[in-house]
């Protein structure tokens, strides 16, 4: 029992010291300042304890009942500061505004299935896509995503339709050149740093890069991906594409396009729509039953009740209906005379 006390006083990190600070969230006993960030960074560990954490009955204290009384007062605080913040509450189910609507007329008019978030979403907040309605020219907000350089984005906020892709996708990829005022250092660095992660893309080139559209509205939207032409203009490569807010483009090495799945716009699987508001049609009413007929239910005729099952009921049946075919017009029968003779009888 001696040796198992002072294994846990010791540091479970470094082993030579004593412990003396306990994390809260996975308990692992630590001596210093070094060797709690070392802990966080092997376990990946954030330190904040978990509230949620199943505790058995027996060792259940009155202070665990007052933080779990907390922790539900915290969530009713929270539920009712959501009820109270109109974009919060609920999404848009009013008119667009004016800008918007135009926007969306302009781009349908370019043949892409263009579609808005919520107003209260972060993507529909960052969107800087404008129509300019007097000389009908759009501008694109572009976000470029390039995964082999540890998934940075750059943003063109405000692209030309009628530029063509290759001409972006240089401006993005050497950002020293698109650059005009150097004087600032700030921005000079982070210039200078983003130059030095998109080497591999440089070196390879615009004949070297494939540019893919992320697919929306699809089966497997998360995989699939459209391939862009770089040397078509932005509004040719959008056309019939699906747009939610503004296109985020891949730019990945040929090397790599084996690891996404391309699909062309002909072979796009939209999601399955749901066969709803339709009307049932009746084929008529059963004046024996009193029920309604469902044209659309299907008929068992094995197990058929009202199915005939012999010829001679057949016979039977057929001659019950001549019988009553022939009451009925014998009781629906007039001695109407000839148009002649009535015009005699009155003339006389």
């Amino acid at each position: 029992m001696a040796t198992s006390n002072v294994k846990l006083e010791k540091c479970e990190v470094c082993s030579a010291n004593k412990a003396k600070y306990t994390c809260p969230k996975c308990e692992v006993r630590t001596c210093c300042l070094i060797c709690v960030n070392i802990h966080k960074k092997e376990l990946e560990c954030d330190g904040i304890r978990d509230r949620m954490k199943f505790k058995p009955l027996s060792s259940f204290t009155d202070l665990d009942l007052l933080n779990d009384y907390r922790l539900l007062e915290e969530v009713g605080r929270s539920v009712d500061k959501f009820k109270k913040n109109p974009l919060k509450k609920c999404t848009r189910n009013i008119d667009l505004p004016v800008h918007l609507n135009r926007l969306r007329i302009g781009v349908y008019n370019r043949k892409v299935n263009f579609h808005f978030m919520p107003q209260h979403f972060t993507k529909h907040k960052k969107n800087t896509t404008f129509l300019k309605w007097k000389t009908n020219e759009l501008f694109w907000r572009i976000e470029w995503l390039f995964p082999q350089a540890d998934n940075i984005i750059q943003v063109t906020e405000r692209a030309l339709e009628t530029v063509r892709l290759s001409t972006l996708l240089e401006q993005v990829l050497y950002p020293l050149n698109a650059m005009e005022e150097k004087s600032d250092i700030e921005k000079l660095n982070l210039k200078l740093s983003l130059n030095d992660k998109l080497q591999f893309y440089q070196a390879a080139d615009l004949n070297g890069l494939k540019v893919l559209l992320k697919a929306e509205k699809i089966t497997k939207s998360d995989i699939r991906f459209h391939e862009l032409d770089i040397t078509l203009t932005l509004k040719e490569n959008l056309e019939n594409k699906t747009i939610i807010e503004f296109p985020t483009l891949y730019v990945v090495l040929k090397d790599h396009v084996d690891m996404y799945e391309i699909i062309d716009t002909d072979d796009e699987e939209i999601y399955p729509k749901k066969n709803c508001g339709q009307k049932r049609r009746w084929s008529y009413i059963d004046k024996d039953k009193g029920e309604l007929q469902d044209i659309n239910k299907p008929v068992n005729y094995f197990f058929n009740t009202t199915s005939i099952e012999s010829d001679d009921e057949e016979l039977d049946i057929a001659n019950n209906i001549e019988q009553n075919t022939e009451d009925k017009t014998r009781k629906c029968s007039f001695n109407i005379p000839n148009y002649d003779e009535l015009i005699k009888t009155n003339y006389k």
